[in-house]
């Protein structure tokens, strides 16, 4: 407020606030989300802070990756088409791992499961990309003939 009026409030130290953001952005008391904000019922201070609002950051707690992390820095609607929360995975069988998202990525050729008789792993059998698969000398898998166990799929290695 101002020493000459009381309203509009021009200036609010937010330090000083107790309560949630929504008690006063709700639309009438103060200025509330723009009509195409990501539809998500956390109040602000989750993905915001009030120093400086941008970027918002968001850190995920039940996904076995950062978006911030996957090669890329993804906006939150990548995987969030809906501009919800829900998130439509292009194969939902496979979710919460990789081949939710990539299924329609994966190439069997460079995925060797053995090399007697030649076989390929299936994107059911790696469906999580960061873990290890080996080469086996025959379809007994029982004798590893190489190992895979490096950083080339790694959400940060960049090696897909």
């Amino acid at each position: 407020h101002t020493t000459n009026v009381f309203a509009p409030v021009f200036t609010v130290d937010h330090t000083q606030v107790l309560g949630s953001c929504t008690s006063c952005h709700n639309g009438v008391s103060a200025v509330g989300q723009n009509t195409n904000h990501f539809s998500t019922p956390k109040q602000c201070d989750v993905c915001h802070m009030t120093v400086s609002w941008t970027p918002a950051d968001y850190t995920h707690t039940t996904l076995p990756y950062e978006p911030q992390d996957h090669r890329g820095n993804l906006p939150c609607t990548a995987c969030h088409q809906t501009n919800t929360e829900f998130v439509n995975f292009r194969n939902a069988a496979f979710k919460p791992d990789c081949a939710a998202c990539h299924s329609n990525d994966y190439k069997s050729g460079p995925h060797k499961k053995s090399e007697n008789p030649d076989t390929l792993y299936t994107v059911s059998e790696l469906r999580d990309c960061t873990g290890a698969c080996h080469v086996y000398t025959n379809s007994t898998m029982t004798t590893i003939l190489k190992r895979r166990n490096g950083p080339e799929h790694r959400i940060s290695g960049g090696g897909f």
